[in-house]
């Protein structure tokens, strides 16, 4: 497979990449483990693009955002920088990229449903939050058009008294963690609202477009 001049091969159980060591001073390799092999390519094309793009100088154990979720650049002693991913809960990193995977597809396929193209928080961005999310609250929600820094959602339960003093700025990744039932819906554009408790409820709020926060 060849993207943007940079070829991805198969060795046994890893993808690698052939020509970005020009650009970032190492190649990628990405364990397969359980999904279709077209998965594992799309997050090396992903990568791909964004050191085609920027640039950058990669470093171990830099970490690098998939979409929503958040990679590790481990080296190997081939030379290689091999591909972890945060875990679940946020507690240290894991070789591979299965459940970043699973997230985004299921971000994906939320967004299909409604007919919408994904507009993926990031790990720098921040959330608005009221008491009552970490703790694994009913969570009511909606996504204003924001600046950069912000993805746009307020999360609120019925702990939350009307007071906007009330509410807390934190960053994506501390909802992430502590409520990835959440994250298939934060792909959800600007105008978007939803309801997840016991029951689910997802609409669009023309409305909602005309705030900026």
């Amino acid at each position: 497979m060849n993207r943007k001049g940079v070829r991805i091969e198969r060795e046994s159980n890893y993808l690698i990449t052939d020509g970005l060591y020009s650009l970032v001073g190492h190649e990628f390799k990405l364990c397969i483990l359980h999904f279709d092999i077209n998965e594992y390519t799309n997050v090396l094309n992903y990568l791909i693009d964004y050191c085609i793009d920027s640039k950058p100088e990669i470093k171990p154990d830099q970490t690098i955002s998939y979409h929503s979720w958040l990679l590790k650049c481990v080296l190997t002693s081939d030379s290689y920088y091999d591909l972890w991913e945060a875990n679940k809960d946020g507690e240290d990193f894991t070789e591979g990229v299965d459940y970043s995977i699973k997230m985004i597809q299921e971000q994906h396929e939320m967004c299909k449903r409604f007919n919408v193209i994904p507009s993926f928080p990031t790990f720098s961005q921040k959330i608005v939050i009221s008491k009552g999310v970490y703790e694994g609250l009913p969570i009511e929600a909606v996504r204003y058009p924001s600046p950069n820094h912000m993805t746009g959602w307020w999360l609120t339960t019925e702990q939350y008294d009307g007071n906007i003093k009330s509410l807390m700025p934190v960053h994506y990744f501390h909802v992430a963690f502590k409520r990835p039932d959440l994250i298939k819906y934060l792909a959800l554009p600007n105008g978007y609202r939803f309801f997840a408790g016991k029951e689910e409820d997802i609409w669009y709020d023309q409305k909602v477009l005309l705030t900026e926060n």
